[in-house]
């Protein structure tokens, strides 16, 4: 609804302004001639009229996110599986160390605000799971997924860099996307 309102106001601007150019284009002076400077006129009238009208139009805020087929955990991460593991898969215990491809972006899953990935390296990430050796979000998503699984997980701020950020790259208070893959358990 809000789209369609925006297209019909756009529209109607439009053809307003072509209709006014046409009758300044068509308006004689007072010697009967078409004014010399009847478009710069023109321009200048109707570029403060659109500049005038668009205070008018509502604003274009970009649609949140929906995570209503994400899973909520009670510390606040989402996820949802992307491939699923076989059945008999392992799922490693704290002090394992693991093996994982991941992508984290800043602004939502796929958004220009890549801050890394092992994937565009090529080479997969190890770390001791259940130990504070990443974020805490990590950890958690980690100690619940099977080898082979892949997942999307939304972290709030107090599971990733909380409200110091990160290196220059992650800003204080940022929620981080990432999408994750356990290979395997070393």
């Amino acid at each position: 609804m809000r789209f369609t309102t925006q297209i019909i106001i756009g529209t109607l601007l439009l053809l307003g302004s072509a209709a006014a150019f046409h009758l300044s284009m068509n308006t004689p002076t007072h010697r009967g001639a078409p004014s010399p400077n009847t478009r710069r006129d023109f321009l200048k009238s109707s570029s403060a009229a659109v500049a005038a009208a668009s205070l008018l139009l509502p604003e274009r805020t970009p649609a949140e996110p929906d995570y209503s087929d994400y899973t909520a955990t009670e510390s606040g991460m989402q996820y949802k599986i992307t491939k699923e593991a076989p059945q008999d898969a392992a799922v490693p215990v704290a002090g394992q160390t693991v093996k994982a491809h991941y992508t984290g972006w800043l602004d939502g899953f796929e958004s220009e605000k890549k801050f890394d990935s092992s994937r565009d390296r090529g080479r997969p990430f190890t770390f001791k799971v259940g130990t504070g050796q990443v974020i805490r979000g990590w950890d958690e998503a980690f100690l619940t997924m099977k080898v082979g699984e892949r997942r999307n997980i939304v972290l709030p701020p107090r599971l990733a860099y909380g409200e110091r950020g990160a290196g220059g790259i992650i800003p204080p208070g940022a929620t981080l996307y990432f999408d994750v893959e356990l290979l395997g358990i070393l």
